[in-house]
């Protein structure tokens, strides 16, 4: 089998597409596992219409092997409804205690797929906004390609302690995108970033449609490839 490779899609702020940004480079490439790591919404669970059946986390609670499901033969998830469910009910005491987990499963997954005779060679996983910075510094020893997701507010004008931030969380990634744009502020975001994603309408809300409707877009299409692009080569 294929060496199989794993990024990690990040943000600092929320609400700026990342989720949506994990489905939309898992269906444009292909032969990806994607894996719910959002303890805050196990968004991409939901987007895909996921079982609610024993996600990532369920080896930490004594709950045998992940389920895997197959949205088509080149796409697969690994949910993530435990841990939303746990953050749910302990907020950010939880999120501290499940680090050590989240780190542990992330290092585990190429030979997880491997074994599960999953036919994949990348691995995308979509993460909750906010992630600390230590995190994502053990995830790059670790060899984790990182896809920092952020949106206009970083063409815009922001504090000098929020560009800070920014510049911290830019650290660790390997290729920047800006999502959710409006058409006048993509020529701007263009200057920070090739990878600018235009927003666009969405009708049906199921994951391969909604990642269609992005990829639609020609500009949009430009942009996710240079994304893979930049994976493939990093």
């Amino acid at each position: 089998m294929r060496p199989v490779k794993t990024v990690v899609v990040y943000s600092l702020d929320g609400g700026v597409g990342r989720t949506t940004l994990s489905a939309v480079l898992s269906v444009a490439r292909g032969y990806v596992l994607m894996v719910d790591m959002d303890w805050e919404r196990a968004g991409l669970s939901q987007l895909f219409k996921a079982p609610r059946r024993p996600g990532w986390l369920a080896p930490y609670l004594g709950a045998g092997v992940p389920y895997v499901h197959r949205v088509s033969p080149t796409l697969y998830l690994i949910p993530g409804y435990e841990a939303a469910l746990l953050y749910t009910r302990r907020g950010e005491d939880f999120a501290r205690e499940v680090e050590e987990a989240f780190l542990d499963f992330a290092e585990r997954l190429p030979a997880l797929a491997q074994r599960l005779g999953i036919p994949v060679d990348l691995v995308v996983i979509d993460t909750a906004a906010a992630l600390r910075l230590g995190i994502l510094a053990e995830m790059r020893k670790m060899g984790v390609y990182g896809v920092f997701v952020g949106d206009r507010r970083l063409v815009s004008k922001i504090s000098e302690a929020k560009a800070e931030q920014y510049r911290r969380y830019l650290a660790y990634s390997s290729v920047a995108v800006l999502n959710l744009l409006e058409r006048d502020e993509l020529k701007i975001a263009r200057k920070l970033t090739p990878a600018a994603i235009k927003r666009v309408a969405v009708g049906d809300r199921r994951g391969v449609s909604v990642a269609e409707a992005v990829l639609r877009d020609r500009e949009n299409r430009k942009s996710i490839d240079y994304v893979l692009a930049a994976l493939k080569t990093s």
